[in-house]
């Protein structure tokens, strides 16, 4: 149990900080090369071949940082930017303790979220406006913060003041300022909030803020680019740098950002967003497609969100990608009548897109590095609907988007790799490759189709500058022609019948249904609109088929065809043309040729950024945290203070993961430690800790299961020195031990309501033995399965542990031992625990208070406790059985931070080893694992 009122102020300051820290440790092989430039504004590091991308992020977060970081205030701080081009996820991200950032430079084969700009310049404009927000909201009290708790003290000053929705909402902001595109002008960044008006849902601001489980609410990206550009629009552009430098420096204790709001506005907080909202659900309301008539093909669940994804034509029904907040991805087909049957689960992955083809769905499943976190891999699976085979085409790959041919013999894949130019890949039915297609070095491609007959291959092609048109590529003549000349516009998912081509594509203010014809020159007609998008769709047998955005999910239907609106195959100023009329579009300026580096690994090792204070019952500790920017370095300095015991504790701990092995230090000091003697007498002695070892994460995920395995083995050796009038009296003791230890662990993925994954399991052994001549071992087995409940969020886990050690009291190791619950523990030679639990949702409120305490879901857990305790000595088993029941509140903070504590009542079936106690015990959990070290 951990104490609630003495462990809250330090605790909520560690979660903020906690919630940054995005860096893989010991994430690259200790292989690669890397370089830098030095700019200004940016040290950019990256491997050997990466120079022109490189170049490109100096180029644009100069510009940036010279000439368009006033909007939000004039402090420069430099920050360090690692490019990262071994990995298929497409992200990025800014971080505090360590200051740093970093781009991983896969680009991703949607275009509709992020747009089809060049990949490092969106990277460069979107996170290079978090560096500006960190550097300019480090002042007044947030300043304090930071000189007195470091980096994390200023990530959770700006926690407290500033909320994610702007940090977000201000740099999407800055992408569409400063570019063609940017997702305020893609309309699929307006869907989620436009179909909540459209369907008339009504919710509170706070339940926007912060989610729910069961209803569908957009994220705080597209609610925090509606406050900041609707902020731009009414009250220019320079009045989030005015709000925000009162924030950040805590203008108003409580509220500090709203309270900076009404100062600048005029109105209070509350009447300024819903203001922000009217203004934009007024123009959602004309944008409304006039008689919008579905006939809808999926329905809807109540308490549930149900995406209908990528559907696809088969002989008597569709071919659909179904994932809900109740149920992980799975493919399943949809009947004439509307009857699914599930045909099998999909395979984890980064990108749900997939193609289907003659009775075979063709996609990308992850596979991460066995060892290595920033290098993983993009790897083609085929599954066979009727024998449900699924079959591995490619291993240790990089491939995105695969089709397979009508006949089954020919697979066409995106080869992305950022270091290298775009291709085609076209591969046999067992991986290997028979040839590579690219119509210009520069192009990069999405989505890859063929035609019926095999010999074409459509595809979606981005230029440089962002412009996408169709590429058709003939095969056997290596020709290649434009069927769609490259624009301003988002073009993707296609589907080919015959000689059509249909495909979803900008229609100004949504993303609309579009077909083109493979055999003549005609222009693209708008097939289908619907007002929140049409992601996908095709014509059967004379009835246009798609799956459209809604407030339930994506849900599959049937639509009549578009009146004929014209040209609207283009983004716009969506919205807010007066803040963004007359920007720069930083993206065409030119790319510099800078000086480059070598990077040595070892610069700056010992980064310490942030103090971190931790209080419990009866220690005061604080530590000095370091991390070098590689991540390859983990550093800690610590002093504690003992209450009880009077004592001072010194130590220092480091961990090095730039090597496959991880080897790591722990070593420690502590003065006057008492034990008493005797009610008269207290001994004082000084005791010495010192631990070196070995530790090695392995990654064995794959197919429908994350799994891991680690090992973990260290020398210790701990001394005791009396001190005072025991120092002529006892003899100093030294002790030296091995631990060897392995965790593995295994799980199925796990959908939103699901509290636990439905199919789970882990172990842990543990042995510890002494390295000299005075014997001590111990011995610890731990495990747990979990299994489906009765109901489909429900969970049923089983745990088990067992624990031996000797009895020749030559030296006694940690008790590592889990008592059943309600019981002081008691370390007996021979324990044996079985614990029975049962975990279920009983509401989802979706309900809080002040912007302060907001209620997700209230869950319980019933549970028995067995734990049986042998005395070798007398030969006799104590039993210590426990029956009780948990209630955890899942919550959030101030709007943005998750925590979940809990209550728990424990009925004592059996005594307590020493005396009679209270069967009925009452307890509050925190968990441990928010908690510092």
């Amino acid at each position: 149990m951990i104490c609630l009122r003495k462990c809250l102020p330090v605790f909520f300051i560690f979660s903020f900080a906690c919630e940054l820290q995005a860096q893989e440790f010991g994430g690259n092989p200790s292989s690669v090369k890397w370089r830098q430039i030095n700019t200004k504004a940016t040290k950019i590091i990256y491997p050997n071949g990466l120079d022109s991308i490189a170049n490109r992020v100096a180029t644009i977060t100069e510009l940036l940082d010279k000439d368009y970081s006033a909007t939000i205030g004039n402090q420069h701080r430099k920050v360090s930017i690692v490019l990262q081009a071994n990995n298929t996820l497409s992200n990025a991200y800014v971080g505090l303790a360590p200051f740093r950032s970093e781009f991983y430079l896969t680009p991703p084969q949607n275009p509709f979220q992020l747009g089809s700009l060049r990949w490092a310049d969106n990277l460069a404009i979107h996170e290079f406006r978090h560096v500006v927000q960190y550097n300019n909201f480090n002042k007044g009290l947030s300043k304090f913060f930071s000189v007195i708790l470091g980096e994390q003290g200023q990530a959770f000053a700006n926690a407290l003041t500033i909320p994610d929705w702007f940090f977000e909402g201000d740099a999407v902001w800055n992408e569409t300022a400063f570019t063609r595109q940017g997702r305020g002008r893609l309309p699929e960044n307006f869907n989620g909030y436009k179909s909540l008006f459209l369907q008339k849902k009504d919710y509170s601001f706070m339940k926007l803020r912060n989610g729910s489980f069961k209803n569908y609410v957009p994220n705080h990206y597209d609610l925090g680019y509606l406050l900041v550009a609707y902020g731009r629009e009414k009250y220019g552009d320079n009045i989030w740098q005015k709000i925000t430098d009162d924030a950040a420096r805590f203008k108003g204790v409580f509220y500090p950002l709203q309270k900076a709001v009404k100062k600048h506005t005029g109105i209070n907080y509350k009447l300024f967003t819903n203001e922000a909202f009217n203004f934009f659900q007024k123009q959602w309301a004309s944008d409304k497609i006039k008689d919008e008539k579905v006939k809808w093909l999926t329905g809807i669940e109540k308490n549930d969100i149900i995406n209908y994804k990528y559907p696809y034509p088969s002989a008597d029904g569709i071919i659909v990608l179904k994932r809900s907040n109740r149920q992980i991805p799975v493919f399943v087909f949809i009947d004439a009548n509307g009857n699914e049957s599930k045909i099998a689960v999909r395979d984890i992955a980064n990108d749900d897109y997939y193609s289907y083809k003659n009775g075979k769905i063709i996609y990308t499943a992850y596979k991460p590095d066995i060892r290595w976190g920033n290098r993983d891999y993009s790897v083609i699976r085929v599954l066979d609907i009727f024998t449900k085979n699924v079959s591995t085409i490619s291993t240790q790959s990089k491939y995105y988007s695969p089709d397979i041919s009508d006949d089954g013999q020919q697979i066409v894949v995106v080869d992305a790799d950022p270091a290298k130019s775009c291709f085609l890949q076209i591969l046999d039915q067992d991986g290997k490759k028979i040839k590579s297609l690219a119509a210009d070095s520069g192009l990069f491609y999405s989505h890859p189709k063929f035609t019926g007959d095999g010999k074409q291959i459509v595809v979606a092609a981005r230029q440089t500058n962002g412009n996408m048109g169709w590429l058709l590529f003939d095969i056997p003549g290596n020709t290649y022609t434009w069927l769609l000349k490259p624009s301003n516009q988002i073009i993707g998912f296609p589907v080919i019948r015959g000689d059509t081509l249909y495909y979803s594509g900008t229609a100004t203010t949504t993303d609309a249904l579009y077909s083109l014809s493979l055999t003549n020159k005609a222009n693209p007609e708008l097939l289908a609109d619907y007002s929140s998008g049409i992601y996908q769709g095709f014509v059967k047998d004379g009835r246009i088929t798609g799956s459209m955005f809604t407030a339930n999910g994506y849900r599959i239907g049937e639509l009549s065809k578009a009146v004929n609106q014209g040209n609207r195959s283009y983004l716009s100023d969506l919205y807010v043309p007066v803040s963004l009329a007359n920007k720069t579009h930083v993206t065409d300026v030119a790319t510099n040729q800078y000086t480059s580096s070598k990077y040595h690994k070892a610069n700056r090792l010992l980064n310490f950024h942030s103090w971190q204070p931790e209080i419990s019952e009866s220690e005061y500790s604080v530590s000095l945290l370091g991390e070098n920017v590689l991540s390859t370095l983990y550093s800690e300095l610590y002093y504690t203070y003992n209450r009880n015991e009077n004592s001072h504790k010194a130590g220092a701990v480091a961990r090095f993961g730039g090597w496959y092995v991880q080897p790591y230090i722990d070593g420690s000091k502590t003065w006057h430690r008492e034990v008493a003697l005797n009610t008269d007498t207290t001994l004082q002695y000084n005791q010495n800790n010192a631990t070196i070892g070995l530790y090695l994460p392995l990654n064995l995920s794959f197919g429908k299961s994350y799994r891991s395995l680690t090992f973990n083995g260290a020398f210790s050796n701990e001394n005791i020195r009396w001190t005072g009038f025991a120092k002529d009296k006892y003899r100093n003791f030294d002790f030296t031990y091995f631990t060897t230890r392995a965790v593995y662990t295994s799980q199925v993925q796990k959908a939103v309501q699901q509290i636990y994954p439905r199919f789970a399991h882990s172990l842990v052994a543990q042995y510890q033995i002494s390295a000299n001549k005075k014997e001590a071992w111990q011995w610890l087995l731990n495990g747990s399965i979990y299994l489906p409940g009765l109901f489909r969020n429900q969970s049923l886990v089983l745990t088990g542990a067992y624990q031996a050690r000797d009895t020749m009291q030559n030296y006694i190791y940690s008790n590592s031992f889990t008592f059943s619950r309600g019981y002081r523990d008691v370390n007996f030679p021979r324990m044996f625990r079985l614990g029975i639990n049962y975990h279920l949702p009983l509401v989802y409120p979706d309900w809080g208070f002040g912007n302060i305490l907001y209620f997700q879901r209230i869950r319980m857990n019933a549970f028995y406790d067995y734990t049986s305790g042998k005395s070798l000595q007398t030969n006799t088993s104590f039993p210590f059985s426990t029956a009780g029941t948990e209630l955890y509140f899942d919550t959030k903070w101030w709007n943005q931070l998750p925590v979940t504590v809990g209550v728990r009542y424990s009925r004592l079936l059996n005594n307590e080893f020493r005396g009679v106690t209270n069967p009925n015990q009452w307890e509050i959990i925190l968990p441990v694992n928010l908690l510092p070290r």
